[in-house]
């Protein structure tokens, strides 16, 4: 599936919003994507909780379908990339691996760059294997004029790119409610959406200078801040 696409002049770049809540950054070459929480099933089953397994396959076809749209050579994973210790299962490792395998084909690269900036749900979990081949990268680190964080951040004087809130926008009609995710799109930052197929999402309360932009269906749909 083609995901739709919204293009923004932000902080002096063109950037790419795609319908699946990842972030194009095409002078870069770059795909960005924040929390996939990789791993959370069995974070949840090892606790006691009885949910079905499933790795995230989803998440990464979804990723996978991105890079190859976009033809880009690098991707930055803005944290949680693995929810907690329990998630590396063999599982999950097998399933990256064949995914950095198909994308350095589709690439014809055997070594695309993939840098995962270290959220706290990575701390937790431990940096991924050095076979994977992705970089880990602190809070703040710097990508051309952007500083590429995960938690959020107040006393910056850079422009951010960040995830780790989760935003969700609510909708509501007669009748009819949804919660979709959601970029936030502010003058100083760039709040992304939860990536994950396994994730929850929260309410985000905008500034009068924020911009909206909802993702459902594939698609990227900018939702008035103020009625």
């Amino acid at each position: 599936m083609k995901h739709a696409r919204r293009v923004l002049n932000w902080a002096g770049e063109e950037l790419v919003l795609l319908g699946s809540g990842a972030l194009h950054w095409p002078r870069v070459n770059t795909v960005l994507v924040a929390d996939l929480h990789l791993g959370k099933e069995a974070v949840f089953r090892a606790r006691g909780l009885p949910i079905p397994e499933g790795p995230g396959t989803d998440t990464l076809h979804r990723l996978e379908v991105d890079l190859a749209q976009t033809g880009a050579s690098r991707l930055v994973i803005l944290g949680d990339l693995i929810h907690g210790p329990e998630g590396w299962t063999p599982e999950v490792r097998e399933l990256l691996v064949e995914w950095k395998r198909r994308w350095s084909r589709t690439l014809g690269d055997p070594h695309p760059e993939a840098i995962l900036i270290r959220g706290n749900h990575d701390r937790m979990a431990g940096d991924p294997p050095s076979s994977l081949g992705i970089q880990v990268r602190e809070e703040g680190w710097k990508l051309g004029p952007l500083a590429l964080h995960h938690e959020p951040v107040s006393d910056s004087a850079d422009s951010v790119l960040m995830g780790h809130l989760h935003p969700v926008v609510r909708l509501r009609g007669p009748g009819d409610r949804m919660r979709l995710r959601c970029f936030v799109v502010g003058s100083r930052r760039i709040v992304l959406p939860a990536f994950g197929t396994f994730t929850g999402g929260a309410p985000f309360d905008p500034k009068d200078e924020d911009r909206i932009f909802a993702i459902g269906e594939g698609q990227v749909v900018e939702i008035p801040v103020r009625p």
